[in-house]
């Protein structure tokens, strides 16, 4: 290989992590945004299964934010591109 498909090759694999980690904090937003509009549109007080929806939706929470300090964390770079000689 070339320099220049190694680079190809090596910058496509971090693309993909990255793209991977982040459709996987979209789904996780999404879900999360749900269970917060589930909650808001209960009616009265608070009840107990409105106390359930809290805790998962801080739960969910919780795990989001520790997902996208793993990733931020594990995602490298592309490569440095090769120059010309």
């Amino acid at each position: 290989m070339s320099a220049i498909s190694d680079y190809a090759a090596a910058s496509k694999l971090s693309f993909d992590a990255i793209k991977t980690g982040l459709d996987t904090l979209t789904t996780q937003i999404k879900a999360l945004d749900d269970k917060i509009a589930e909650l808001q549109n209960s009616p009265g007080a608070i009840t107990p299964a409105d106390q359930a929806l809290l805790d998962q939706a801080q739960t969910m929470s919780a795990a989001l934010a520790t997902q996208a300090t793993a990733l931020a964390g594990q995602v490298q770079p592309p490569p440095t591109p090769p120059h010309a000689t």
